[in-house]
This record gives C-alpha cells, sequence and structure tokens, in this order.
C-alpha cells in the first residue's frame, strides 16, 4: 500500500554528489547525533518496498539518491533493477566516477537479472562437470568458456563497485573474496608446475558455494548461522576442554589394554621345538597363534582382571599383536584417544568401543563410559541446541519488531488515508449542496465521481487472479441452477453429503481401505488377489460417489474452491485410471499411489490435519535451510571425490583382500555424495578407517570433522529447530481456534 505522501526516487545528480561531500565534511552534524540505523526493508538485495510508489522506465538501471536516511550522508547511491531489487554503491572516486560512461555501463550488466542468471546457469553446469569423473572431449574447451564467464563477472564488479576493501566495494563482500580467489588460483593454475595442479584444483572446488550469494534466503541464513557459530565457540572450548580431561584420564586406565591378545601357549607333551618358540619374540606376533571366535576379524581380547574376558583353555592373555580395527582403536596416544572419546560423544557404534574395553580392562570400568555418555550425549549437546535456541530466538525477535515497525508505519498511513477520506466526503457534501447554483461545480463532481468509480474498478480487478472471461465462463457453466427440480435434488444431496453421519462413514471407509491395502503381501493367493480386487472397486466406487454427490450439492465451482476437495477428486481420478491401466506391462507402479487415500483422513481427524499443516508450514520454512544442507552435501561430496577418489582405487587392496571397492567408498560422485549423507545421519568411523587406510589420517580427519561439525551439528540442529517451532506455532493457533 502505498504511502499518502510518497517519497519520490531522485536520480543521482553531480549536485547530490557536492551536497554529500558537503555534508561528510561536517564531523559533528545532526545526523550523526540522531543515531539512526540502517532501514532493513531497504537493505541490498532486497525489494524497494510500493510505498515509494512506482518505478519509472527511466529510472531502472539509473543510479538514484539513498532512499535510507541512515545512507543520506554517507556517500552512496542505489539502482533498481526492473524487479525493482535494490543495490547500493559508493559514490566516491577510489576507481572510476559514478558518473564515468564504463562504470554506469557495468553497472547495468551487473543489476540486470540476466547477468545473474547467466552465473547460475554456469555455476550448474560447473557443478555438473565437478562430479565427473572422466571429462568428454569437449571438457576442457567448456571449462575455459565457465573461467572467461567468471572472469568476465568479476571485472563487472570491479569496475562497478571499485576496488576497495570498504562497504559496497568489491574487497567489502567476502563472497567477493571467495570468487576472485577460487578465479586467481585457477589462472594460476594453468602456468603452475604439475605437483601444485592438484592443491589448485581442490580449491576450485569452492565454486559450488557461489549459489549461496545469488540466493538472499541462502545468503541470510549463512549469515544467521555464522551468527550462531560464534555463540558457539565458548561450548566448543569448553567441549574440547572436557574432551582433553577424559582422554588423559582414558590414557591412564586404558593404555595399552586393547593388546591383550589370548596367546596359545604350549603344553608338556608338545615338542620342544615349540616351546623355543615361545622365548622368541617373534612368535606371539604370528596371527594363528591367537585365538579367534567363529566368524570373528580380530583376535578374542582378554583382560588379567577377574571380571575382564577370560581366554579358554591352554591360551594365555597377553600383551600382543595390534589394536582392534586395524590398529586404529586404541587409548595408547592422546590423539587416539580423543578420536575414541569424540567417537563416544557422538554415539557412533559405541556398543562396540565398549564391549571391547569390558573385556581387555573389567566391567567396572563401565562407570566410565556411563559418565562419558551422560556428560557428552546428553549435557553438552543440550549446551549445543540452547545456543542455537537463544541465537534463534534473538533473530525471531528482531523479525518482531521489524514485524512491529512495519505494522506500525501502516497504521500510520490508514490513519492518515483515513483522514483524506474524511476530506473528500466532506467536499463532496459541499460540492452536492451547491450543485445547482454552479455549473463549474457539477462538472468537478462528474469528475470526482468518476475518479472514484475508476479507482474502485481498479481495486477490483487487481484482486483478481484470472482474467475477467474466465469468470464469466465459471459463473455461466460451472453454476447449475437449472430447473426447481434440480434445486430440490441438490438440497437433497446437500443434507445429506453434508450430514456428520456421513462423515463418519466416510472415515470408516477410509481407515477399512488403508486396513485393507495393509493386507498385500507376496506370494498372494489367487483368492485373496480377488478378494482385493474387489475391495479396491468398491472403495473407488464410494469415492466416486462422494465426489459426484458433492458436486451436485455444491456445483462444480464451489466443489473445486476447496483445497481438499482437489485433493479427493484427484484420488479418485487415479483409481478410475488404474482399473484400466493396472493390469498393462510396466505400469502396475499405479498400484503404489493407493496409500496417498489415507490422507484423505486430513478433512474429518483435527489431529491428523494439524500434523499435516505442521509438515507443510515446516517444508516451506526449511525450504532455505535444506537447499543450504544440500549444497553442502553435495560441495562435501566433490570434495571428498577429489581428495580420496583416486586413492580408492590406488589403495584399494589395503581395504579389501580381493581388491575390490568396498560397499562405501568416494571413487565416484554417487558412492561419495551417499558416504557424505551417512556421515551425517552419525554413522562415519567405519568409513574413516577405510580412509585411513587409502589416504592417510592427516588429510581424512579435517574433512570428516569439517562435514561432522558444519553438517551434523549446525545445520541439521536448525532444521530440527525450525521444525520444531512451526509445530509450537500450529498447535497454539488449533488450541486458540479450539
Amino acid at each position: 500500500m502505498a504511502s499518502p505522501e510518497r517519497k519520490g526516487l531522485v536520480p543521482f545528480t553531480r549536485e547530490s554528489l557536492e551536497v554529500m561531500e558537503q555534508h561528510s565534511a561536517k564531523k559533528h552534524s545532526e545526523e550523526h547525533k540522531e543515531d539512526l540505523k540502517p532501514n532493513t526493508d531497504l537493505e541490498a538485495g532486497k525489494e524497494l518496498p510500493f510505498v515509494y510508489g512506482n518505478l519509472p522506465r527511466a529510472m531502472v538501471s539509473e543510479p538514484l539518491e539513498d532512499v535510507d536516511p541512515y545512507f543520506k550522508n554517507k556517500m552512496t547511491f542505489i539502482v533498481l533493477n526492473k524487479k525493482r531489487t535494490v543495490f547500493r554503491f559508493s559514490a566516491s572516486w577510489c576507481t572510476l566516477s559514478p558518473f564515468n560512461s564504463v562504470r554506469r555501463t557495468a553497472i547495468k550488466i551487473l543489476v540486470h537479472p540476466f547477468f545473474r542468471l547467466l552465473i547460475l546457469i554456469s555455476i550448474l553446469i560447473d557443478c555438473i562437470f565437478m562430479s565427473m569423473t572422466d571429462l568428454p572431449k569437449w571438457g576442457p574447451a567448456l571449462q575455459n568458456t565457465l573461467l572467461g564467464i567468471y572472469t568476465f563477472e568479476i571485472l563487472v564488479k570491479l569496475i562497478a563497485r571499485g576496488i576497495w576493501a570498504g562497504s559496497f566495494y568489491f574487497f567489502g563482500d567476502p563472497w567477493n573474496w571467495l570468487d576472485f580467489s577460487v578465479t586467481l588460483f585457477e589462472h594460476i593454475s594453468r602456468y603452475s608446475p604439475p605437483n601444485f595442479i592438484s592443491i589448485f584444483r581442490i580449491t576450485r572446488n569452492l565454486r559450488i558455494l557461489k549459489i549461496i550469494p545469488l540466493n538472499q534466503g541462502l545468503k541470510s541464513f549463512v549469515g544467521i548461522l555464522i551468527h550462531c557459530l560464534k555463540k558457539l565457540t565458548g561450548v566448543i572450548i569448553l567441549t574440547l576442554f572436557f574432551l582433553s580431561i577424559f582422554s588423559l584420564i582414558g590414557m591412564g586406565l586404558f593404555m595399552g589394554n586393547l593388546k591383550h591378545k589370548c596367546l596359545r601357549w604350549p603344553q608338556e607333551n608338545e615338542t620342544e621345538t615349540l616351546h623355543n618358540r615361545t622365548g622368541n619374540p617373534y612368535y606371539i606376533r604370528e596371527t594363528e597363534n591367537f585365538y579367534y571366535l567363529e566368524g570373528e576379524r580380530y583376535a578374542l581380547l582378554c583382560g588379567n582382571r577377574t571380571d575382564a574376558g577370560q581366554c579358554p583353555e591352554g591360551y594365555v592373555c597377553v600383551k600382543a599383536g595390534v589394536n582392534p580395527d586395524y590398529g586404529y582403536t586404541n587409548f595408547d596416544s592422546f590423539g587416539w584417544t580423543l578420536l575414541a572419546l569424540f567417537r563416544l560423544m557422538m554415539q557412533d557404534y559405541p556398543e562396540a568401543l565398549y564391549h571391547q574395553i569390558l573385556y581387555a580392562s573389567g566391567k567396572v570400568y563401565m562407570i566410565f563410559f556411563v559418565v562419558i555418555s551422560f556428560w557428552f550425549a546428553f549435557y553438552m549437546a543440550s549446551l549445543f541446541l540452547g545456543i542455537l535456541a537463544i541465537s534463534c530466538e534473538e533473530e525471531k525477535q528482531r523479525a518482531a519488531e521489524k514485524a512491529k515497525k512495519i505494522e506500525l508505519e501502516l497504521q500510520q498511513a490508514l490513519t492518515e488515508l483515513q483522514e483524506g477520506n474524511k476530506a473528500a466526503e466532506t467536499k463532496t457534501t459541499e460540492i452536492e449542496m451547491k450543485k445547482r447554483s454552479s455549473t463549474s461545480m457539477i462538472t468537478s463532481l462528474d469528475m470526482l465521481d468518476d475518479a472514484t468509480i475508476r479507482h474502485k474498478e481498479e481495486l477490483r480487478k487487481s484482486r483478481k487472479r484470472c482474467p475477467f472471461c474466465w469468470y464469466r465462463f465459471a459463473k455461466t457453466f460451472l453454476i447449475w441452477n437449472c430447473s426447481p427440480c434440480w434445486l430440490k435434488l441438490k438440497e437433497f444431496v446437500h443434507m445429506i453429503i453434508m450430514d456428520p453421519f456421513t462423515d463418519l462413514f466416510l472415515t470408516i471407509c477410509i481407515i477399512l481401505n488403508v486396513h485393507f491395502l495393509a493386507l498385500e503381501h507376496f506370494p498372494m493367493s489367487l483368492e485373496t488377489n480377488n478378494i482385493l480386487n474387489i475391495e479396491n472397486q468398491v472403495f473407488i466406487g464410494i469415492f466416486t460417489a462422494e465426489m459426484i454427490f458433492k458436486i451436485i450439492a455444491m456445483h462444480p465451482y464451489g466443489y473445486f474452491q476447496v483445497g481438499w476437495n482437489i485433493y479427493d477428486s484427484l484420488i479418485v481420478f487415479h483409481g478410475l485410471v488404474e482399473l484400466y491401466v493396472t493390469h498393462c506391462h510396466g505400469l502396475a507402479v499405479f498400484r503404489s499411489f493407493r496409500v496417498l487415500r489415507i490422507f484423505k483422513l486430513g478433512r474429518y481427524w483435527p489431529t491428523f490435519k494439524i500434523l499435516l499443516l505442521t509438515l507443510g508450514n515446516s517444508i516451506m520454512a526449511l525450504k532455505d535451510l535444506v537447499l543450504l544442507l544440500f549444497t553442502f552435501i553435495f560441495f562435501s561430496a566433490v570434495l571428498g571425490l577429489k581428495l580420496f577418489g583416486s586413492n580408492y582405487k590406488i589403495y584399494v587392496c589395503n581395504i579389501d583382500e580381493d581388491c575390490q571397492l568396498p560397499r562405501w567408498h568416494m571413487h565416484d560422485f554417487l558412492h561419495s555424495f551417499l558416504n557424505v549423507f551417512r556421515i551425517l545421519c552419525g554413522e562415519w568411523i567405519e568409513t574413516l578407517w577405510d580412509c585411513f587406510k587409502v589416504a592417510g589420517q592427516f588429510s581424512c580427519i579435517p574433512f570428516y570433522m569439517m562435514v561432522i561439525l558444519v553438517g551434523n551439528l549446525l545445520v541439521s540442529n536448525s532444521c530440527f529447530k525450525i521444525f520444531l517451532e512451526n509445530c509450537i506455532v500450529v498447535w497454539h493457533f488449533h488450541n486458540v481456534d479450539l
């Protein structure tokens, strides 16, 4: 809604620049004493509010005076594109003048929606090629083209914004630093030695993150997550402190214990040669002399305490061999102990480590693991969620204050508009009183009436979402008022179909239909199959009759105005189509869509309806965050492919006796994507051991820690937080309605 006093858009001229320079030269101006804050509605990247009036064509992509009072004397100007998106630039002379033709051309290119679309398409194509292991023959030519587009983008931004590190300059935006660095490294890789090319290729994967600044929602969520990460710094330091303390305690309790194995000891009746072998230090290193349980890969652990694991007859417990899990699970050094306790904190396969320590050290040490599980899995995790909740609540309060401010402005505008309407009514009354005495007054009154009628007509047309011809067609052919007999039939059908007992009957039918769907199994006898087919036809007939009766009772025009009715009609059409295509080869998949009938309960079951509404609201609220999570998973998958993909193929014999790739690897993009998704689901320690075997510890640990900490602790918890907020909001409104 436009304000009665529209704040007009003024072109940015040399006189405007001179006025700004004069005001900025005053150190103690009144504007500095007012302590103004930037208007959140006028931030760069947002659409210009309609209170500022229409945007003339002559002002599109042209420099305009900044409408935000905070930037009135900050040496800035704005540019609006066709979508009214705000772009803010610096008006200083660090590079080129705001009135320079080259800079104005660069600004027009930068703010044009096609430029942003070109960059987005280039990034998506680049992402597809990053996920490929073998590029086609024309792949290098396309990569050179994409590099040229990115270089052109940086040049346009440099000319339009200026080479400076202040606000609204090129290097004042961290995302521009990312673009510049990645593009520069790729240019350097063209002329660098072969040993450094792999390093620059890895940095090239950061280009995937260019998608984030192109989407305002993603950019906002990244800002919120960075804000949360700053608040989580204290919790992270506290967690590392407690992990270090428990690691030192674990080293003192279990150092070397996981090397305890049951060693076969020669008996008295065995040969002297075997007795001599026991004195040989290499004897206890031979794995065939250890005791193995059937089907187990590692030797049986044991301990010298009475409550620890005991060896069978003929074997003695000695500290020999290697640690379990390729030797990576142990408490022999601070680093390995820290990894073991981090695994316990993340609750990834903890029962295996429990059993290993209890076998090797004794059952009394169960208390140690109980304390660690309680402290980290509950207390520290609650701290993380608490900090995230506080950060989200702060953002929510800021949004509420912003909404309150907008509401006050709208109320003020409405008050002024009402006062204006009252003045217009008073003026109209005076005109009517003098209508007979003055011909000019009559003319004025006619003009006023015409303007009022025209305004109402424009308002009425603006509220319509469809052309007028469609409304005429709908009212003519979709509202059935044929004859008195038809109207009586309509009233009778309306009374039946809208009766509460009819709703109860339909609810029972839906529940029975779901029950019969659950009775399907494989293999089914011919008799059972025929019974299920008959019941399916019966329920299709019931739902079809429901749709027909409701169309008669409500007219097609009224029936299809309700969302649930549209869903019911789609279910009916699917059932009717299924009767004809279910026997066709390759179209039996239609049977799986029968389960969608269960969602018809949302109309008759309030609690189920609330759950569906909660899921819908959560999906809408999480769309940007889910897109951010997918971007992070894609980036991590490509990074894992580039870092470890070739190693899994070269050193595959280190992790498999038959030199075959295991189920979880990162040799190709699909398996790398699934591996990253598995890490986010909390199962990562086994794949980390394989990564150690093929790529080494110093490259695998940073990658896995990045995926776990950023993806699991930050983004996934934020999704859970937003979902809970939507649940609370929906339940609150439901209780209010009740």
